[in-house]
């Protein structure tokens, strides 16, 4: 099995850069329309000198989570990203070097999700990505003739990160209080960019930049060295802790010297989510296993899934979901199990129907109707028409502006129209997704008195000095804009696909 620093040494300087700009400034958690690779082209072969050393803000998007609780993404301006791409490839050999040392006597991969090459995408972080060719299956290995189970997590990891603490893990704390005004020093650098996207704070770094994941790493790499010494069966998914243990002793101990680790870097242990188990305990969660065995007798005795099963199917598994603590992501889980099956027109027309009135109830399923239920099952224009506008009008009322962007969004790829769709409401949610997303459709529609009303507001917010937490929206709508966006536009730099254009 591959080893941290091979998957880290895989990644050359030049490629670090070229993907981080390119495709590591959006979240996945976004619209898919938005991409870096004009931007790249630009800071490459056109803008010679570099953009200025300034502090800079960000735009702030509410993405809702499997709870049913938002989570507050980030995505940085394009020259506050571009500068801290640049530290990162300008000192990755260091880099390197601090890896291979923190992580060569690691008796397997302990760090589960961290930037590499994969498959099919020219990303270098997705979120739930497996290779089990390359990562192996450690569970079976590291939990053999163990009793325990400790799940342990980092509260608000990327939010709580010190800046300061990134020289602490590269080079010691010592070294990096006595260089703390050393601009020159690389380590100083890193923590310096990592400062400018977030207006300067050295409190927290933004959800969703992939840049997020390697300064992550830089630190939780640090605590795994020394806990790692001592803990030989424990796993990390970036702040997400597991570890099997002989005794309740030394589960109790493994969370003391986790919590001590971790202090010393000014991050916490969530203790609402720090639970010791006995085993033996599923390694799967219990409702897969359930969804996995409802669907045994799917295309066994004949060639289709029909209507009656797949109603059971979903039947089964809002019941899972009300078992367990309305965990969104068993819906989704249910749904991406079908893809291999032949549903019947009836069956298909049902499930799709019945997820559409689950995102309905459930907000974190709105992003995934485009993908696993429209193109999937070829709905058609006129019923997806019909859905968006239900999603956008149930959500609008509610302030949900991630499910109104996604309802737009359907709208657009489907030459649709909004109904319920109103230029003042959009003004008021002050969303600056929400108000990219209504430019762009009506742009489409070539509704003129709505485009030129959100043009006047994009000018009232950048005269208002809001340009960086607007950006995306401002900079896309209008053409005159001043400094380095005005730079970029004269280029024909543009961060939508060129769908969306």
């Amino acid at each position: 099995m591959k080893t941290y620093f091979d998957f880290m040494s895989e990644i050359n300087s030049d490629e670090l850069y070229d993907r981080l700009v390119s495709y590591g400034m959006f979240s996945e958690k976004l619209p898919p329309i938005f991409t870096g690779e004009l931007f790249l082209d630009y800071c490459k072969n056109i803008r010679k000198q570099s953009f200025a050393d300034i502090w800079r803000g960000y735009i702030n998007y509410e993405s809702m989570r499997n709870t049913n609780i938002p989570r507050n993404i980030g995505i940085p301006t394009p020259m506050g990203h571009e500068l801290l791409c640049k530290t990162l490839m300008n000192h990755w050999p260091e880099l390197m070097e601090y890896f291979k040392i923190k992580t060569k006597d690691q008796p397997r991969l302990i760090s589960r999700i961290h930037i590499r090459k994969m498959q099919n995408t020219e990303a270098l972080f997705l979120m739930n990505y497996r290779n089990w060719i390359d990562d192996g299956t450690p569970e079976p290995d590291i939990y053999l003739g163990k009793k325990y189970m400790v799940h342990a997590d980092i509260s608000k990891c990327y939010p709580s990160i010190y800046t300061h603490a990134i020289p602490w893990a590269l080079v010691g704390k010592d070294v990096a209080k006595a260089n703390v005004n050393n601009r020159k020093e690389w380590y100083n650098k890193i923590d310096h960019f990592a400062q400018i996207s977030k207006n300067g704070e050295t409190h927290g770094i933004l959800i969703g930049p992939h840049t997020s994941n390697v300064l992550s790493e830089i630190i939780l790499c640090a605590i795994d060295e020394n806990l790692s010494k001592k803990y030989t069966s424990y796993i990390r998914n970036i702040d997400d802790y597991i570890c099997y243990v002989d005794t309740k002793e030394d589960a109790d101990n493994f969370i003391i010297d986790l919590n001590r680790e971790l202090r010393k870097y000014d991050l916490l242990l969530n203790h609402k989510k720090t639970e010791i188990y006995e085993l033996p305990i599923c390694v799967v969660e219990t409702w897969i296993h359930k969804i996995q065995n409802n669907m045994v007798t799917f295309q066994k005795f004949k060639d289709y899934v029909d209507y009656k099963e797949i109603q059971a199917f979903i039947d089964f598994t809002i019941k899972l979901v009300s078992e367990n603590a309305d965990n969104n992501s068993i819906i989704f889980y249910a749904i991406k199990a079908l893809k291999d099956y032949n549903l019947t027109k009836n069956a298909q027309e049902y499930l799709v129907k019945s997820v559409v009135s689950l995102s309905l109830l459930y907000p974190y399923l709105v992003p995934i109707l485009g993908d696993y239920i429209f193109k999937k099952y070829d709905v058609d224009a006129e019923q997806i028409q019909k859905y968006a506008n239900m999603i956008f009008e149930k959500y609008i009322h509610k302030n949900n502006f991630e499910a109104c962007s996604y309802a737009l969004l359907y709208a657009i790829d489907s030459n649709s129209k909004i109904d319920s769709i109103d230029v003042e409401t959009i003004k008021k949610s002050q969303d600056c997704i929400l108000l990219l997303m209504a430019y762009i459709y009506y742009k489409k529609n070539n509704f003129k008195s709505e485009i030129k009303e959100l043009k006047e507001y994009a000018k009232e917010l950048m005269t208002k000095g809001e340009m960086d937490q607007y950006w995306l929206f401002i900079y896309e709508c209008l053409g005159q804009l001043t400094g380095e966006w005005s730079t970029m536009k004269k280029n024909k730099i543009s961060f939508l696909k060129s769908d969306y254009r």
